[in-house]
């Protein structure tokens, strides 16, 4: 009965997928385009179709490319690129997973 109610959720998400990052109940998804990275402070700056928002990084944080391959870790992100952002609320927004677009 959990399984089928698993099921359930994660058909329903109202985004597409992320590769690796588990998704639960609490998961959540922006695109915006990158204002800035401070990797060294954990920080990552998204214009987003809400606004500017701040997410927490850390070096954990799997980054795809386009192709949909692993390329390393949110520092090599650079102000312009277009992403998509998994994330959780935990003490503000907590990124999972980020795929160039």
């Amino acid at each position: 009965m959990k399984a089928l109610l698993l099921a359930l959720v994660l058909a329903a998400q109202p985004f597409p997928a992320p590769r690796l990052a588990p998704v639960t109940d609490r998961t959540k998804c922006d695109t915006g385009t990158v204002l800035s990275v401070e990797a060294a402070r954990g920080r990552l700056r998204l214009t987003t179709p809400a606004g500017v928002v701040t997410y927490r990084i850390g070096a954990d944080v799997q980054v795809f490319d386009r192709a949909g391959k692993p390329v390393g870790a949110p520092s090599l992100l650079a102000a312009g690129q277009k992403i998509r952002i998994w994330y959780v609320i935990e003490d503000g927004a907590k990124a999972l997973e980020i795929a160039v677009r």
